[in-house]
């Protein structure tokens, strides 16, 4: 870590203690979420900044709901949300891919002890292969629909974003665990045709040095790029599990332990 990349992320460690006491709560885990964790941030990127944190126990006993996040104001640099425990866990329960990246992250800021550990066993209750599957196809699908489909240019992020979807899609299938959310990891342990794995590090590189929003780049110039995506979205078929939820038992004993009450 260069001193500026040190400095920034002392700077997100303080930002995060502010948070705690603007808000009057208990940060227990924030992370990078963006595509400083998939690998692959280009000069302009931001910093993505998610954290998870419980707030006072008589703010769940008020008749009148408290807002469940905390979102705020977004700057050239930084992009910073939280969310509360209580609706991260209604969240995983579903197998959000959001919530499971964010667990996976390679940039952590702040991890109260045994938290992150703790939570991550909660996926081995239930089964959510199947729910990040498809939502890693969606997510993907939705780039095709959006920005591919019926576009002669593509900006390069939009068309990195389609292949770590499908990508992430393919390991769910076949390995049936939890993707990596590093990008470069994910083609390592995918993609086997030099073609394109070729295409993906010239993208990677582009994207890297000097890839911003408006920027795009010729999709005929990316021909194994496009196979792949056709021939994955024709051939991926999810896993079958009929257990997909953790039980409500198992997360509400997680979220009292961690609220801290007293006793119980």
């Amino acid at each position: 870590m260069n001193n500026i990349a040190e400095k920034l992320f002392d700077e997100a460690k303080a930002r995060l203690r502010r948070i705690e006491a603007v808000h009057g709560i208990r940060i227990l885990y924030a992370c990078e979420a963006g595509s400083r964790s998939w690998g692959f941030p280009s000069p302009s990127s931001d910093y993505d900044i998610r954290f998870i944190y419980v707030s006072p126990l008589k703010s769940y006993l008020r008749l009148t709901p408290m807002p469940d996040s905390i979102t705020l104001p977004q700057d050239e640099l930084w992009d910073i949300q939280g969310w509360d425990l209580r609706k991260c866990l209604h969240l995983l329960k579903k197998g959000n891919v959001s919530v499971v990246q964010w667990l996976y992250s390679p940039i952590v800021y702040r991890n109260h002890p045994l938290f992150l550990a703790e939570l991550r066993k909660l996926l081995d209750h239930g089964s959510p292969l199947p729910r990040l599957y498809w939502a890693y196809r969606s997510m993907a699908q939705a780039h095709i629909t959006n920005y591919l489909m019926g576009h002669e240019t593509i900006a390069y992020k939009r068309f990195l974003y389609i292949i770590q979807g499908l990508l992430a899609m393919n390991w769910v299938a076949e390995r049936r665990t939890m993707p990596p959310v590093v990008f470069e990891q994910l083609v390592e342990g995918m993609v086997t045709d030099e073609n394109l794995r070729a295409e993906i590090e010239t993208l990677l590189n582009i994207q890297r040095r000097d890839g911003h929003e408006g920027e795009v780049g010729p999709k005929q110039l990316y021909p194994a790029m496009l196979a792949f995506i056709e021939q994955t979205l024709l051939e991926t078929q999810p896993p079958m599990d009929e257990k997909t939820e953790v039980p409500s038992d198992i997360l509400d004993d997680f979220f009292i332990k961690w609220l801290g009450v007293p006793g119980l």
